[in-house]
């Protein structure tokens, strides 16, 4: 019997097929009801499509049992015999929360739309679109990336989705950001950036030139207090909204 091994796979990956092949092995021949009590799952028209995926493995006789066919049966052993490697969550150590909020704290004050404005003010570019889109880049830039960083660098490290490891790193990026802006305090740093912004008159005859401080440096630091918990608090969500879609 001939097996291709590249659709064997991606028939195999989701982990509600595995567990219907699993437990038809187990059980030999399972009802509809039976087997979606088997593999614990709760939507009944994304089960039928995982029935339809596993076609070739699975069949039914007359009675409206499930069954493994020839190939079915080969696929539960492989399962069997390759088991999944379950990975152990662990506690982040203090050393590697440091590293990810240090990384978080450089990503925030790295800002590219933030730097980008400033060198745009230098520069003397005087567009008003322009630098309207920088000034709604720069927040948002500091939610999604940094708590994304720093959510993914502490999945990857700890395998842990537990509040108190997920909010570790960006709690020590806190405390840098807040030396930062005591440092900022002490010594009267004020880095400004002057921007002459066009802007055409309400008849739409010719242009105005308007002169504004636009941004200050101290701008990331503050959004950094604000938002280094609330990026990796949607990271999170936005993980467990996946996981729950694939169990389901």
């Amino acid at each position: 019997m001939g097996v291709d091994v590249e659709s064997f796979h991606g028939v195999l990956k989701h982990p509600i097929r595995r567990k219907i092949l699993l437990a038809l092995s187990q059980c030999q021949n399972l009802s509809y009801m039976d087997l979606m009590g088997a593999v614990e799952a709760a939507n009944t028209g994304k089960f039928n499509y995982h029935l339809k995926v596993l076609s070739d493995l699975l069949q039914k006789d007359a009675n409206g049992k499930y069954s493994l066919t020839e190939k079915g049966v080969l696929a539960a052993q492989f399962l069997l015999t390759f088991k999944e490697k379950k990975v152990e969550a662990s506690k982040l150590p203090m050393a590697d929360a440091l590293l990810i909020g240090f990384a978080g704290f450089i990503v925030t004050i790295a800002n590219p739309a933030f730097w980008t404005f400033e060198v745009a003010a230098f520069a003397g570019v005087k567009s008003f679109p322009f630098f309207g889109i920088l000034l709604l880049l720069i927040p948002i830039f500091g939610l999604v990336v940094p708590g994304a960083l720093m959510w993914k660098l502490t999945v990857r490290r700890s395998h842990s989705h537990d509040s108190y490891d997920l909010f570790k790193a960006p709690l020590l990026t806190l405390a840098m950001l807040l030396v930062l802006l005591l440092f900022l305090h002490i010594f009267q740093i004020n880095l400004s950036a002057n921007v002459t912004v066009q802007v055409q008159s309400a008849s739409g005859l010719g242009y105005s030139e308007t002169r504004a401080t636009g941004t200050r440096f101290i701008v990331l630091p503050m959004l950094g207090l604000a938002l280094s918990f609330v990026g990796v608090a949607v990271a999170e969500f936005l993980s467990r909204l996946r996981r729950k879609a694939a169990s389901s």
